[in-house]
């Protein structure tokens, strides 16, 4: 499996579908995706890596990379292709974009359990906040770093 990094308008169009099944989780997340980061991603101001395998794309992760902000925004991977490695491989390769391995990220009260013991046990992120609303009324945010 080969990890790249992007900056391809075309490309980054592709994620949409790997994406659409967080918009419950994170209202307008597709609007916002292809509106703020497919942009940032062709300025470079995004990160955006693709594992691919055979030609077809196997998992994504998202980034941002400013001179204030260094923040490990997503990572998605397909069913077929989960709970072998490819998610930890792009948050590494991640860090190496970032260049930081403890970038903000933030976690859905949902996805908690899927992230939490990577992120704390294996990278040692920290829990900074607990946020009730911040992206959908009545549910959690989890933030790290």
């Amino acid at each position: 499996m080969q990890i790249e990094a992007t900056r391809s308008f075309v490309e980054a169009f592709m994620a949409v579908p790997l994406l659409k099944s967080l918009d419950e989780l994170y209202p307008e997340l597709s609007y916002w995706y292809t509106n703020t980061v497919i942009p940032g991603v062709v300025l470079g101001d995004d990160v955006l890596l693709l594992a691919r395998e055979g030609g077809r794309t196997m998992g994504i992760a998202l980034g941002k990379r400013t001179p204030t902000e260094r923040k490990l925004r997503c990572v998605r991977v397909v069913p077929e292709a989960q709970n072998v490695g490819v998610g930890l491989r792009l948050i590494e390769r991640m860090f190496d974009e970032l260049e930081t391995d403890k970038p903000h990220c933030t976690v859905a009260e949902e996805m908690l359990g899927l992230y939490s013991r990577a992120f704390v046990n294996r990278y040692g992120f920290q829990l900074s906040s607990v946020d009730k609303g911040r992206y959908r009324r009545g549910k959690l945010e989890y933030a790290f770093n």
